[in-house]
């Protein structure tokens, strides 16, 4: 969670000001906090294998290098292209958001708008509404997150044997990241896991203060504003769309490391 992508996500979903974190020049000390105990001696257990001689893969055929790298490439352009798309039209009816009737039923329902013409400001109908407001946004950005991790494993699974082709070295690289990404799975999951509830404290925060700038008779008209490019629902979509980027960004970031990696240890000497 300490790349740059995933940093600047979690600052924009921050409540207040957070300290830097210290050591993050050091990769051992990112390594360690990534890692409990079992994850530890987890990842001892496959260093000690991969120190035993092994015999070497078949040669590579030439321009394999290139084809790997330009394989990875594509797939994740085509993810990346997917989830641009999302954003482009984020209330088309195939992503489930509430349009502004919606919204404002759901005002109604849960006496966000009769308590504020009573003078009471958030409460219990507030946050009833910002949840039930926020669950369709939340599954939008759950199932994001959850195809650019699947995508991203699956690409990594299927390029692991022309990774491991490319050399001794090569497959050495692969066989240690593999480890890595093991012992750490359960610290970076827990992170990732972070993000959406980040999300939903934003909305929620947002909808408290668009509601107390709404006017005594609320009619539909004054919900629809909020859809407005420069509004904060749409501000609120685009800390979404900061935030399933930045996760691309690390993972994509991750798996082509890897690549030019075992690339560059498999070229001739």
């Amino acid at each position: 969670m300490i790349s740059r992508p995933l940093a600047a996500a979690a600052s924009a979903l921050a409540d207040g000001t957070r300290a830097p974190l210290a050591g993050l020049s050091d990769p051992a000390a990112v390594l360690a906090g990534l890692m409990d105990l079992h994850g530890s001696v987890a990842l001892a257990r496959e260093l000690s294998l991969l120190d035993r001689p092994a015999a070497p893969p078949p040669a590579a055929a030439s321009g394999a290098r290139a084809e790997v790298r330009a394989l990875a490439a594509d797939r994740l352009g085509e993810l990346a292209a997917a989830l641009d798309h999302v954003f482009a039209t984020p209330f088309h009816r195939r992503n489930k958001l509430p349009d502004a009737a919606a919204v404002l039923a759901t005002l109604e329902q849960t006496g966000v708008l009769a308590a504020r013409a009573a003078g009471e400001r958030g409460g219990r109908p507030l946050a009833s509404a910002a949840g039930q407001l926020w669950e369709p946004f939340g599954e939008l950005a759950s199932r994001l997150l959850g195809r650019i991790r699947l995508e991203t494993r699956t690409l990594r699974e299927e390029l692991a044997p022309s990774l491991r082709a490319l050399g001794s070295d090569a497959a050495r690289l692969e066989r240690l990241d593999a480890a890595i990404a093991a012992a750490t799975q359960k610290r970076r999951e827990r992170a990732l896991a972070e993000l959406v509830p980040g999300l939903a404290r934003a909305f929620a925060r947002g909808l408290r203060a668009a509601v107390g700038t709404l006017p005594e008779a609320v009619d539909v008209e004054h919900v629809a504003a909020w859809f407005a490019q420069d509004e904060w629902l749409r501000r609120e979509l685009q800390r979404m769309e900061l935030v399933v980027q930045a996760v691309l960004a690390h993972e994509a970031g991750r798996l082509l490391s890897l690549v030019d990696g075992a690339a560059a240890a498999g070229a001739p000497a």
